[in-house]
This record gives structure tokens, C-alpha cells and sequence, in this order.
């Protein structure tokens, strides 16, 4: 529970918002272990969200995998009347909002471990006792649906649905992934189309609330350096901040109102041509940068990573500053990905091992082939999700903003 000084100035920042039409959401970053990339557990993360009916690949991991498994980055929203605060990843590959239920079964190990919603201790909370499954490969995240009313932020901040906003209260959870997340649940941002059972995000009623929400936009600015800085990132809803980025935005269209789905131009390395124009999702909930796996390893071989196990590829930490750029055009702009921008360096008990931060994946139609973009680049660029356009922006990320 957060102290009443803390708590005070959680209102100063939420009542400054409201005055500026943009609400802020800091973020906290989760740093996984070398075991999250192990044994294409990242593949079968992608897979189980982009390819429909995926069943789950037991000969890699024999424990339940959420689709959200390697989702790094997660913010404060209120449920309920009195608001109560939950943990939710703010993820832009899928679209559905569910949280831990009051009362579920002492099986559920990550319930227990988690802030759960209690619909009867909410005076504005409706249980519609609608039944509410996500399948995934292992078993599903089953629930009920409730409509009440969800806060960004804190409950003083204004930027609130009513009562009638449904999200998924979850009795089950698949496997243990959720046991030690240090988040309670999801908020899906990408669009309804997608949404299970077609529930209505509570985005929709913020965005149609044009006396708060002169913009229908929300924009990420990811911490990739957290040396001496606990902030992990920030999320913007209904504007963006110029002080999270630098030069122009590039504005891409979407292509599709499903995920963020975009197109990419091409990539290049060391004058290579490693693909042309292709789909592109732009993705909060995956860490890497995932692609169509003849290009991937025509990038790994090009910058000189190897493979360990299982499309798992290293490069040799002190070659790093040698190593060659990655360039993606987007929006007629090319986005850069240095050396340091797509190696990723894990240290555990002393021991560093540097991984790339590119893996293969082979999306069929209709969804593939694609590429999608996750923390990798968002990191790297300030990603704008502009819901009234329909299109991206992204421009060059602000080091070091807060």
C-alpha cells in the first residue's frame, strides 16, 4: 500500500495531467534471466499470438507459457469503487484487460500471489458471470467477465471508463509464468477486432471522452539503461511527450486494424538487401525482434553471432563495438539499431553472456510473414500508437528522459 506522502503526490502529478490533456503512466521494467530466451521459449511465445490454433511445443519447455512470458514492461492502473491499484503490463499485440479474481481456487498458485479484484468490495462492480477463457497450447486463463470502472494512473487522475467497462476476472491461470511475475495482469492495447470475445478496451471510452482526451493516442518511451535510474519507462495517454524524443515523428499507416500491424520497407546490413517491403507489428509485450528465419540468419551470420541451442545465438561480448549496424526504413525514414541497441547482456552469478537480440520465426498466412518489432526497437525509437489516425509514428528516443 503506498504511503499518503506518496500517495499526495500521485495526485499533484494526476491533477497536472488532467489540466494538460495527457496522462502519464510510469512504468517498472523487469529484467528476465537467460532462461527466458532458452529453448525457443520466446518462438513459442510468438507463435501462440500470431499463429491461430499454435499448440504449445512440450519438447522445448515442459511448463505452462503465457503469450506474455518475456513482457518486460508494466505500469499502475485503479479497478473499482475505491479504487484499487493493480500491476498490468501494457501490451500492444493483443486486446483483452484481465486481472487475478477474488476467490479463486487455492490451486491457483499465482493468484495467490498476486492482488486479486473482489467484485463485491467494489459498490460500482457488476458480475455478469459471463464465462471468459484465452486458450493457449497448455491450457487457458479462465474467468468471468465484470464491468467497473478502470482508472489509468491512479483513481484521482480523471482518465477513468464508467461502470459498465468489462475485463476479465481470472479464477485460472495457465502454468507458472505468473507465479513470480511481478505484474498482476494484462492490458491488451491493440484493437478490438481482436479482442476475445469482443469486449470493448477501456481505451475506447477514454478516447471518446474528448473534454479529457484531445488526442486518441497513447506513446511508449522505454528505459533500455537502467544504471542508477529505477524508472523503466513511460506510457502517454492522449499525447505525446517531446521529451521522450528527438527530431520528427515518422508516421506509418496501419495496414490493418487488428495488432498495430504496419508495413516495413527493408532491412539492411553492411549494404545487404536482408529483405524488402514485408508486414511489421510493432509489439510492447515481446522483448526481441522476431523476422521470417532465412533473413534472421542472414543477419546473425552477418554480425557474427553463433548458434548455442535451439535458434538461441550469441556473439562475443568485446567484439561488440565492431559489430555492424542494422537498418529498418520505415515511413521513408531509416531507423538505425547499433551493435548496442540489439545485443543483449546477461549476467548471472558473475558470468556475462551477450545474446542477439534477433530470433527466426515463421508466421503462415494469413497473419505472416511478418516482422515484429518488440523492446528491441521501441527501446531504441519512441513508438507513437495513434488510434484516431490509424497509423505509427516512431522517432529516436530521448536517452536518459524521465
Amino acid at each position: 500500500m503506498a504511503s499518503n506522502t506518496a500517495f499526495a503526490l500521485l495526485a499533484l502529478v494526476a491533477f497536472g495531467a488532467v489540466a494538460e490533456g495527457i496522462i502519464r503512466v510510469p512504468m517498472t521494467k523487469v529484467s528476465h534471466s537467460r532462461k527466458a530466451y532458452k529453448n525457443n521459449l520466446v518462438a513459442e511465445m510468438l507463435k501462440q499470438k500470431y499463429v491461430k490454433g499454435h499448440k504449445f511445443n512440450n519438447l522445448a519447455y515442459n511448463e505452462g507459457l503465457s503469450d506474455f512470458e518475456n513482457a518486460q514492461y508494466y505500469g499502475t492502473i485503479t479497478l473499482g469503487t475505491p479504487p484499487k491499484n493493480f500491476n498490468v503490463l501494457f501490451d500492444t499485440g493483443s486486446s483483452n484487460l484481465w486481472v487475478p479474481c477474488h476467490g479463486c481456487p487455492i490451486t491457483n498458485i499465482a493468484c495467490d500471489f498476486h492482488n486479486q479484484f473482489d467484485c463485491s468490495a467494489s459498490s460500482t462492480c457488476t458480475s455478469t458471470e459471463e464465462p471468459f477463457a484465452i486458450q493457449y497450447g497448455t491450457g487457458s486463463m479462465e474467468g468471468k467477465v465484470v464491468d467497473d470502472v478502470v482508472c489509468f494512473g491512479s483513481g484521482s487522475s480523471g482518465y477513468c471508463t464508467d461502470n459498465t467497462q468489462g475485463f476479465a476476472c481470472a479464477t485460472k491461470e495457465p502454468g507458472l509464468t505468473f507465479v513470480a511475475a511481478k505484474f498482476d495482469g494484462i492490458l491488451g492495447m491493440g484493437w478490438d477486432t481482436i479482442s476475445v470475445d469482443k469486449l470493448a478496451q477501456p481505451m475506447d471510452q477514454i478516447f471518446n471522452n474528448s473534454a479529457i482526451c484531445k488526442n486518441q493516442v497513447f506513446a511508449f518511451w522505454l528505459n533500455r539503461n537502467l544504471d542508477g535510474n529505477a524508472v523503466g519507462g513511460e506510457m502517454t495517454l492522449c499525447d505525446t511527450d517531446p521529451a521522450h524524443y528527438t527530431g520528427d515523428i515518422a508516421w506509418e499507416p496501419l495496414t490493418a486494424t487488428d495488432y498495430w500491424r504496419i508495413n516495413l520497407g527493408g532491412i539492411q546490413i553492411k549494404g545487404q538487401q536482408i529483405t524488402g517491403s514485408i508486414a511489421a507489428i510493432v509489439d510492447t509485450g515481446t522483448s526481441l525482434m522476431a523476422g521470417p528465419t532465412d533473413q534472421v540468419k542472414a543477419i546473425q551470420k552477418a554480425i557474427g553471432a553463433f548458434e548455442i541451442v535451439n535458434g538461441e545465438y550469441e556473439v562475443l561480448c568485446e567484439l561488440i563495438p565492431l559489430l555492424p549496424t542494422v537498418t529498418f526504413t520505415l515511413g521513408g525514414k531509416q531507423f538505425d539499431l547499433t551493435p548496442q541497441d540489439y545485443v543483449l547482456k546477461i549476467t548471472e552469478q558473475g558470468i556475462s553472456v551477450c545474446l542477439s537480440g534477433f530470433m527466426g520465426i515463421d508466421i503462415p498466412a494469413p497473419n505472416g510473414p511478418l516482422w515484429i518489432l518488440g523492446d528491441v526497437f521501441i527501446g531504441k525509437y519512441y513508438s507513437v500508437f495513434d488510434h484516431g489516425n490509424k497509423r505509427v509514428g516512431l522517432a529516436v528516443a530521448a536517452a536518459g528522459s524521465n
